[in-house]
């Protein structure tokens, strides 16, 4: 790299003995005065070109996708609330087959399990109806819905917790008195 400058540095005249012809500054300077011009042209042209096609892309996805989904139904509001309470129908039908159940194994239950049985189904159908106020505050809210139903899941399954426990403690209450004979 020194000796680049070294040679750069000796021949200095011989560099510097050339001039360009007489008007090449003015002429340049028009040259770049006529290229800002363009540049700015092109600027605004371009962005009125690029806006327009940029319209027209988002007008085109948004009709393709109206017209894609105008095909898919959606369920009715009605609909939903229909099969909502269909389910909620079916719950109640099996919480109130386990009910009867349970009242037929009532003499099993002590008093004292008897009024803790009674408390706790009190317990949950007050939720429940906490559950039945958000329902109407917020109609056809999806949460809320699955929460009832979750609601009704849960006290079958503890009916049917209860009803099992019963069921193995009147086995063991009432054996089998059968003798084998040899």
């Amino acid at each position: 790299m020194d000796e680049l400058k070294i040679l750069i540095d000796d021949n200095k005249q011989m560099f510097d003995s050339a001039e360009p012809i007489a008007g090449h500054f003015d002429r340049f300077q028009a040259k770049l005065k006529q290229e800002e011009k363009k540049v700015i042209d092109f600027s605004w042209k371009s962005m009125l070109k690029v806006a327009s096609v940029a319209i027209l892309v988002v007008l085109s996805g948004l009709y393709i996708k109206d017209q894609l989904f105008k095909f898919v139904p959606e369920l009715p509001i009605t609909q939903v609330n229909k099969e909502f309470n269909e389910t909620e129908e079916y719950y109640i039908s099996l919480v109130n087959q386990q009910i009867g159940e349970l009242e037929q194994m009532d003499n099993t239950l002590s008093k004292e399990q008897h009024i803790m049985l009674k408390g706790e189904m009190t317990k949950m159908d007050n939720m429940y109806k906490k559950l039945q106020i958000d329902l109407e505050a917020m109609p056809n809210d999806p949460r809320i819905m699955q929460a009832m139903l979750q609601h009704y899941q849960m006290k079958i399954e503890v009916l049917n917790r209860i009803i099992n426990n019963l069921n193995n403690v009147q086995q063991l209450n009432y054996p089998n008195h059968e003798s084998i004979e040899l």
